[in-house]
Parts: C-alpha cells; sequence; structure tokens
C-alpha cells in the first residue's frame, strides 16, 4: 500500500513533530525504521498530533481543480448517457442488470473519488481525520448527485441498489483508513475492454459506450497485504510487495437471448484469485510530489498478473486480464 506524505511536495518521511499519523494518512498508526509497515499503537498511546495548518492557497487550487474535473466529467456523462433523456424522477428496481455486477463498479467508483477529494483535503493541510472524513464525505456525494440525475433520464432512473453501493464505496474508504488492520486491504480495480465495447454494441440503442459502463470488460478486488497480517514472528517470509487478491468479474455480461426471454439471465459473475503488486514498495518514493501522487493513485489499480478463475469455466491466465490462458 502507498503511504501518503504530508504534501504533494513533501516526500521524506515524518518525524513525530511533523505528525508521524498523517504520512500514513490515517490516525493511530506507527512506523519503525521500515516505512513501509504499518504497525499499532500500544493500548493508551497515541502519536503526537500537529497542529492544523491551512494552507488556503492549496486549498483553493486543489479544489479548482476537483471542480473543473468533475465539471468535464458531468458534461461527458451528460453526452454519453443524459443526452435528450430528461423525463420526470422515477426510481427503478435493477436487479438483474448485468448480473448485479454493476454494483461492484458504484462502490469503486465511490472508494476511488473519496481517494481524490482526500489528497486535495489532506495537501490543503487538513489533518488526517478531517480530509479522509471530508474525502468520503464527497465521494458519497458525487456519487449521489450521479444517480439522482440518472433518476430524471428516460432509460435510467434512479436506483436504490446503485445508491446503496456508493456509500459502501465511501464508507470503507473511511473505515479502512481510520482502523490500522483493514489498512491491510486494498479494493482494486482492472478494465480491458469486452467484445461488447470493441463492436460497439451498447445495450440501449443511440447509448454511447464507454469504459464506465462497460462491464463485461471490468474486475473487482480484494486485495490482501499477506505480510502485514503475518504475525510479527514471520513477518518477511512473504514478499513484501506481494499480494494475494480476490477478484469479481463479468461472465457473458453482452449475451443476447432470443426475443422474448430476458436479456439479463445468461449473464453472471466470475471468480478469481490472483497475485497482486504493492505499488508503494515497488516504487521508490520520490521527493517529486506528483509522481507520489500518481503512485499513491495506481495502488488503487489491479495491474496484469497471474490469476485462476475459479468459476465458471476454471482456467489459468498467466497475466490476467489479458487473455492468455491455460486450461
Amino acid at each position: 500500500m502507498v503511504h501518503r506524505p504530508d504534501s504533494l511536495g513533501a516526500a521524506s518521511i515524518r518525524t513525530a513533530s511533523h505528525d508521524s499519523s498523517k504520512f500514513f494518512a490515517a490516525p493511530f498508526l506507527v512506523h519503525s525504521s521500515d516505512s513501509s509497515r504499518v504497525g499499532f499503537i500500544p493500548a493508551g498511546e497515541f502519536p503526537p498530533v500537529r497542529k492544523q495548518q491551512i494552507d488556503w492557497g492549496r486549498f483553493w487550487i486543489s479544489n479548482g481543480i476537483l471542480v473543473a474535473a468533475i465539471g468535464l466529467l458531468h458534461v461527458y456523462q451528460l453526452n454519453a448517457w443524459w443526452a435528450n433523456q430528461r423525463v420526470g424522477f422515477h426510481v427503478i428496481d435493477d436487479v438483474d442488470y448485468k448480473a448485479n455486477f454493476d454494483k461492484f463498479g458504484h462502490t469503486f467508483g465511490a472508494y476511488y473519488s473519496s481517494h481524490f477529494f482526500d489528497e486535495a483535503f489532506s495537501w490543503s493541510g487538513f489533518d488526517s481525520a478531517q480530509s479522509q472524513t471530508l474525502g468520503a464525505t464527497c465521494g458519497a456525494l458525487w456519487e449521489l448527485y450521479v444517480e439522482i440525475e440518472d433518476g430524471f433520464a428516460r432509460d435510467w432512473g434512479f436506483s436504490r441498489g446503485d445508491a446503496l453501493s456508493d456509500f459502501i464505496g465511501a464508507g470503507f474508504f473511511l473505515l479502512r483508513n481510520r482502523t490500522p488492520y483493514l489498512r491491510n486491504l486494498e479494493y482494486k480495480w482492472t478494465y480491458f475492454p469486452s467484445q461488447q465495447f470493441l463492436h460497439g454494441a451498447p445495450d440501449i440503442p443511440g447509448q454511447t459506450l464507454n469504459a464506465i459502463e462497460d462491464y463485461g470488460g471490468q474486475s473487482y478486488w480484494l486485495s490482501f497485504n499477506i505480510d502485514g497480517m503475518l504475525p510479527e514472528s514471520a513477518r518477511g517470509i512473504w514478499p513484501k510487495w506481494l499480494n494475494l487478491a480476490l477478484g469479481v468479474g463479468g461472465w457473458n455480461l453482452d449475451a443476447r437471448t432470443p426475443q422474448g426471454y430476458n436479456d439479463f439471465a445468461p449473464r453472471r459473475k466470475a471468480y478469481y484469485i490472483s497475485l497482486d503488486y504493492d505499488i508503494g514498495r515497488l516504487i521508490p518514493e520520490s521527493s517529486i510530489g506528483i509522481i507520489n501522487f500518481i503512485r499513491r493513485g495506481l495502488d488503487y489499480w489491479h495491474l496484469p498478473a497471474p490469476a485462476f478463475r475459479i468459476s465458471p469455466d476454471p482456467r489459468f491466465f498467466i497475466l490476467f486480464p489479458l487473455q492468455m490462458s491455460i486450461g
């Protein structure tokens, strides 16, 4: 996992006088000379916390960038999904859509969005508790806004299941960063264009198919930091940079059935187990802030790695999601 320094421009390991807890972007964590290891504070002991010093210049810069990015994303989504779709607000029940696999995507969307909001608030000088809480709140509200817009679109609709998944994603981001042991877990995403995407065949005629909606090419992973979960006496047996991940992906999500059948009926989920990489331990920390920012963002991506599909059609992939397989 990648540990975040105080700002994009400061990349050195923090001392106690510089709020060492924030170096990990979570409170109640300690680090030794091995700065990549997350540990526990003994009962009743807490690290010293730096007095909050908000840099309003950075605040307006970072939040201005976020607002601009949200505006561009809104325009993209408007053209891809909502154009010429405006109707009265309505609620739908879409449990059959994409075998309900899309809920993993909504969870990740809020989770990853929370990360970027957290980065902005942290860089502005908010302490870790505030930046993570604000980040998760903003991540959840942004995704909720998208769901509400869906509610006014004729071919979409407000999905209670999607909204619940959004709040789960933002909630897990906050819980993970506030709970030491849960920092051994990371929720990740993989994408490789599906045949549906490559052939330009959206579910809804006239829809602009995009990577966000191309669930057939996506998979989601819960990555476990094995070294961090082992007892102290067993540390070092497992490579620090290598994790194990359990994954779920779409199976036959772009299938079509004869007229009169439920188009979504044959679609289901596939389950995987895979190796995974800890980017924070593979890529050294840099003195250049933007490199560390990219490095932290990449830790939410499950990069190509050996994987085994457990079900359906068990198969070993040399570098999933690339379709080089054995079996």
